[in-house]
């Protein structure tokens, strides 16, 4: 008797499934985003490396290389390309 109850219930799920699945491919209205974003929880919950791999990665998209500029004869390293020599100019000692 048990497993016709489940049997019944199993058959009414993958058929309400099947219905909704189809009626969000007919009319797009926009409801089924977050039926997507709660199965893309699943990867966060059974893999958390890799959610976080995957955060990390999402992260490098925003970065940005960060170059001080500089301001005329201020340049620290100078570049004689004829010479083929770099001159590296030492910063200035701090003054009590």
């Amino acid at each position: 008797m048990i497993y016709v109850v489940f049997g019944v219930a199993g058959v009414v799920l993958l058929l309400l499934a099947i219905w909704s699945g189809n009626r969000m491919l007919r009319n797009p209205t926009g409801n089924g985003a977050g039926i997507a974003d709660g199965m893309g929880v699943f990867v966060d919950a059974f893999d958390p490396g890799r959610a976080r791999a995957d955060q990390d990665l999402k992260s490098k998209d925003h970065e940005v290389t960060v170059v001080p500029s500089a301001d005329g004869d201020d340049q620290a390293v100078r570049i004689d390309q004829a010479a083929m020599r770099a001159t590296i100019r030492r910063p200035k000692p701090p003054q009590d």
